[in-house]
């Protein structure tokens, strides 16, 4: 009998051996110069950032670290720009090191019970900063869906925070388009005779003033309900406009705010529709 439970105790002794032998090894992040490191342009308008796996050289003690947003603003400014910021911490990175130097979980065997990646928010990148002027990017263990434990970067944006460097990145029409749903250059609105019943069109709208493109903004009011909008002669000098999907024909078209003049909204080849306080004031 005595035999059998010693077999067993071998063969578990075995797989936990095999288990922790087998765990996914890390590689070790390279040292190099601070200077030369930087932020890459976030997504959308830069590509999605392969997120790193390295850890923490075991020689490097970092005093300072610097994270970079991963997205851009959500409005354009009137130059055509969007921004982004790096930030820089500072404090003991004990906690945070330690966090970032965790083994990596082993695959699960149920591979199904993962979910959807697509649905993880993307990680800030970061860099580690010493007291010589050298840097290291290491990054994040993974869990058992291979997917990256983010405790060691949580942990560096609890440390003090010391300054932001503002980035500007120029975007072309057809990038502010892409972004916004909105078109960065000015075209009148055509009226027409029959009532809208329904409207659904995006919350980011290109503002122009006297024609000339001063940035977007967003709304989050609605254009159902709107009444119908009495005669009126006033020119509008302050617009905002978007992009709108016409359900009768599927066709995109333009839908124009008249911020100042008549107040109106219109949908291209539909009668005007009075605008709301509550719209015009989302807009200011």
């Amino acid at each position: 009998m005595l035999w059998r439970w010693f077999a067993v105790v071998i063969v578990i002794l075995a797989v936990a051996g095999m288990w922790h032998v087998t765990i996914p090894d890390r590689p070790v992040a390279v040292i190099v110069d601070a200077e030369t490191l930087g932020c890459a342009t976030p997504y959308p308008i830069g590509p999605l950032q392969t997120t790193p796996t390295a850890t923490v050289p075991d020689d490097f003690v970092p005093v300072a670290a610097v994270t970079c947003d991963p997205y851009i603003s959500d409005n354009v400014a009137a130059d055509r720009t969007v921004s982004f910021y790096a930030h820089r911490w500072e404090g003991d990175f004990s906690r945070a090191v330690k966090m970032l130097n965790r083994s990596s979980a082993h695959k699960t065997w149920f591979p199904g019970s993962c979910g959807d990646n697509y649905s993880l928010a993307v990680l800030d990148q970061f860099w580690l900063v010493d007291d010589r002027g050298r840097a290291t990017r290491p990054g994040h263990p993974s869990d058992s869906c291979g997917l990256p434990k983010p405790g060691g970067l949580a942990a560096i944006k609890e440390l003090t925070p010391v300054g932001s460097t503002e980035h500007r990145i120029a975007l072309s029409d057809d990038q502010i388009y892409e972004l916004s749903h909105c078109r960065p250059a000015y075209r009148p609105a055509t009226t027409g005779t029959a009532a809208l019943t329904s409207l659904s069109a995006g919350s980011v709208f290109c503002r122009f003033s006297a024609t000339e493109f001063v940035g977007t903004s967003s709304t989050t009011e609605t254009f159902d309900g709107l009444p119908p909008a009495p005669d009126c002669a006033a020119l509008a000098t302050e617009v905002a406009s978007t992009i709108y999907v016409d359900r009768p024909t599927n066709e995109e078209r333009l839908l124009t705010v008249e911020l100042d003049g008549c107040r109106r909204v219109i949908a291209d080849g539909y009668a005007p529709m009075q605008a709301s306080d509550e719209l015009l004031a989302s807009f200011r």
